[in-house]
């Protein structure tokens, strides 16, 4: 049995990098719309959609029967 390390290493840097990105999108929409009006509040639920579509795009590629 051999390990395709090139192959690991492409997942361990997604992962990463996703990890990441659903982080700073959650944090940042909580930064902006804490007691905030217009376009604060406005970017603030956008970065909370962004997370959730960052989330159900992971779920999508992990399940084989949505594809």
């Amino acid at each position: 049995m051999t390990i395709d390390w090139p192959a690991f290493f492409v997942v361990v840097v997604a992962t990463l990098v996703s990890a990441s990105a659903v982080v700073t999108l959650y944090s940042l929409g909580l930064r902006l719309s804490d007691r905030a009006t217009g376009w604060r509040r406005s970017a603030g639920i956008g970065c909370f959609v962004a997370c959730a579509a960052v989330i159900v795009y992971g779920v999508y590629l992990i399940i084989p029967a949505f594809h």
